[in-house]
Formats: C-alpha cells, structure tokens, sequence
C-alpha cells in the first residue's frame, strides 16, 4: 500500500513540472501584454507593392497599397510614405507584397528598358539609351489603347522637344487629324516606333487622303530642302482605315523610312514637289503596303528625284509606284495585283499598272511584279534603265497582259528580263512590249519569253539584241 501511495505521489508531481515547463514555454514566446492583453509593438502604416513588376518599370498608384505592420518587422530604410515611391522607376524585378528600399528605386527609368521591362535592342543589336540619344518616352505624357485621339497631344510633344527622337512603345494611338513636323532643322524630329505601335486613322477622320503624318509640310523652304538635313520614321504600323494616306515628304530634307507597316491606305508614301517641280528626298526600306482597294490607290508616289526604294511588297493598289520625278532607284521591289480584293476586275484591271513611270531617267533592279494588267508603263518622254525586272501571271485574269508599255518611242534600256505569256494559251492577248509611236533608241537584251505567243500587236522584234530565250 504504501509502496502505491508513493508511486502515485510521484506520478503526480511529474505531471505538474510537465505542466509547469510548457506554460514557461508559452511565456517565452507570447508577445508581452498589458492589462488589457493588446501588444505593445510600435504600429506604422507603410506601403507596399500589390502586383508583381518587372525591372524598369514605373511605379504607379495603382500598383500599391498603403497597410499597417509592426514597425520592428521592417527592414531598417523601408520607405512608409507612398509619394517618396510614386513615378520612381524600379532597379530591379520586384513582387507582391515587398516594401520599397531607396536602393530599389530611381528617378529615370534604367536606359536599357522600355515601360513594360523589356529589353530595347536597335538594329545593330546595341543597347538603346534614352538618355544620351535624348529620346522622349512618349507614354510618359499620353495613353494609348484608350479609343481617344491622342492627335493633339502628339502634336504637342513635337511642339516642344525639337531636335529630338520620339519613341513610341506598342500601343493602340488613334488619330483624328495629320500630326505635323517642321521642315526647319532647328525644329523637327524624329519618330522611332515599337513594332506594334499602331497609328489608325479614326471614323471621324473627314478629309480623304490627307496623311497620318506630314514630313516636313511647315517652315518649308528651299534651304531646308537640302540632303543636308536628315530625319527618320521608323517601325510602327500605318493604318489609313481605307480613308486616310500614310506618310507625306513634303520639305524635310532627306528622309529615312524603314521597318514600317502601312495598311488600308489610299496612298502609302507620297514625296511631293513644291510648285517648282523642287523637293525632299526620301530612302524607303523595307516597308511593306496594302492598299485600300480602290481606284485611286497608290501604294508609293515619288514627285521628286533622287528617291530610294529597296525591300518593298506592295499590294491591293491599282497602281502601285508612280514615278514622275527622275534618277529614282529602285530595287527588289514586289508589287502584287489582288485581283479579288476590293478592285473590280471587269472595269479596272485593264487600267492596273506595277510600275507607271512618266520621269525622265529612272533605274530599276531586281524588281517583279505579279497579275497586274501592264507590268511597267513609261511616258513619251522616259529613257528608263532596267536590269533583272520580271512580270509573272499566274491567272489569265481578264484580258491583255502587258510586260512593258511605252506611251511614245522606245527609249529604254531593259536587260535580262522575264515575261509569262503562257496565258495566250487561253484565249489572253500577252505582249512583251507595245510602243505609241515608233523609233527610239531602247534596246532589249536577253530576255526570256517564247515569240510564238506573243499577239501581232507585239513590238519588242524591232528592239531585240539578240533572240529571246525559251
């Protein structure tokens, strides 16, 4: 008995030193309390990120959210106010949820990133830095994919930031009126467009075939003319909403456009002459233009001399380059005739030309052109020169396929050329050349077509180096 009186003492007191070291160790690691059992922790409010942000980002409110923690909790430099963060830019990828350090923010967003984070690389594959090429960040003052006009506030930022480049990062820009630059060198600037910056010409927009942008169209003068001065437009999509042209060169010296996509206008690239037949240069390349389809589409119109066009396709245009200035050059141009677009084949396929040229002197190289009804067409006065050019027709598509027509005499030079007249086959007239008037000092030097197919309107036998290969 006394032996189970004393075990069962012992049993006890073990129970109570477990139960007494369990309640020490819940002391320990309470939070110190009142009388009232609330703690006595420090309170702040702080702010914090809510969404998860890349490096280079700028620091919106939108992206943050104001909470209270315990001031002992937070890294030592934290920053509580949310105006010391807000239009700061982040030096590094930040989360949800994370406070700001000022080691973690800056006031100019880092030179190798656009808005979204993203890497900005040129087409030498260097490193884009805004600051010293005294780029504007045109987000910075505007918002796209709103559905508004942006128009004049585009306007404005040319306006005020002459001699300087414009970037405009992928977005929607809706446009109810041309945006203008300055022929003055001391005023213009310059464009540099994400690949998906799109400038789309509104249902408000009235006036058929006025530009998206006028190059050059104030402070012109003959003096700001010159090659000397040069500014650029480059990347970006054109949208004319089958109602507006694309681009005007109108005094702005020479002009570069390059990398850009043009769509739904009713002429793409138009360098226009003043009243003295006098005018800006442009260099196109690698530019591609769809048309709008109708009557009086033009894909390019070069009024003045001296233009570039290389690394073009063209379509959905009832003529596709006209030419009326001279010493042009034109190379690896592709125009297509979609002939079951908007035109009308039945009235207005005999009328479609690739390539109208009515200037002096033009020079083309490695340049074709697909199911239009005359593939180059030269004026009375044209003594154009011509290496490596074809004319193909893959659908004998409504009556008479001319290679080549010359208004007047011949005098042009055309040299190892293509021409398809396999459609004579079925029932289409096909002529290599037709002439207005004879004579003329041109030649033709080996081409390939078969002279059996060709009609008895044909003229090309009198220009003929040499016999034709097929």
């Amino acid at each position: 008995m006394k032996n189970i009186f004393r075990n069962t003492v012992c049993i006890l007191l073990c129970l109570l030193m477990l139960c007494g070291g369990f309640l020490v160790s819940c002391n320990k690691n309470d939070e110190p309390t009142g009388d009232n059992g609330a703690s006595n922790e420090e309170k702040v409010t702080v702010v914090r990120l809510k969404e998860n942000i890349k490096y280079g980002t700028k620091v919106t409110s939108a992206k943050l959210e104001e909470v209270q923690v315990n001031k002992a909790d937070l890294p030592e430099g934290t920053i509580l106010n949310i105006d010391d963060v807000l239009g700061k830019f982040t030096t590094t990828a930040m989360y949800a949820g994370e406070y700001f350090l000022p080691v973690k923010l800056a006031d100019k967003r880092p030179s190798n990133v656009d808005e979204n984070g993203d890497a900005i690389v040129d087409e030498d594959d260097g490193i884009i830095n805004f600051e010293d090429a005294g780029y504007v960040m045109v987000t910075d003052y505007l918002k796209p994919d709103t559905g508004e006009d942006v128009s004049d506030d585009i306007q404005k930022l040319i306006d005020e930031n002459p001699n300087r480049t414009l970037y405009f990062p992928d977005g929607v820009y809706m446009l109810a009126k041309p945006i203008t630059t300055s022929a003055d060198p001391a005023k213009t600037v310059s464009f540099k467009l994400g690949n998906f910056a799109h400038f789309k010409a509104m249902d408000s927009w009235e006036t058929r075939s006025e530009p998206l942008f006028k190059l050059g169209a104030t402070d012109m003068t003959e003096e700001f003319a010159s090659a000397a001065y040069h500014y650029s437009l480059e990347g970006g999509i054109l949208d004319g909403s089958d109602k507006a042209d694309a681009i005007w060169v109108m005094g702005a010296g020479n002009v570069s456009i390059r990398y850009s996509s043009i769509k739904n206008t009713v002429v793409g690239i138009h360098v226009k002459a003043d009243e003295n037949g006098n005018g800006p240069t442009a260099d196109v390349h690698t530019v591609n233009i769809v048309g709008c389809g109708t009557v009086d589409s033009y894909g390019v119109v070069l009024d003045t001399n001296d233009n570039t066009l290389t690394n073009m396709r063209i379509a959905s245009n009832q003529i596709a380059i006209k030419l009326t200035g001279s010493e042009n050059f034109l190379r690896n141009l592709h125009p297509l005739y979609i002939f079951e677009g908007g035109l009308n084949p039945n009235e207005t396929y005999k009328d479609s030309v690739a390539f109208y040229d009515v200037g002096k002197r033009n020079f083309y190289d490695n340049c074709y052109n697909d199911q239009f009804a005359t593939g180059f067409y030269f004026g009375k006065d044209t003594a154009s020169v011509l290496d490596c050019c074809f004319n193909f027709w893959y659908s004998p598509n409504n009556g008479i396929h001319n290679s080549y027509v010359c208004e007047g005499q011949f005098n042009c030079i055309i040299r190892y050329s293509s021409s398809d007249v396999g459609h004579a086959d079925k029932g289409t007239e096909c002529n290599f050349l037709l002439v207005g008037e004879e004579g003329g000092k041109g030649t033709i030097d080996t081409v390939y077509f078969n002279p059996n197919k060709v009609s008895e309107n044909d003229d090309s036998k009198d220009y003929l180096i040499n016999d034709p290969i097929y």
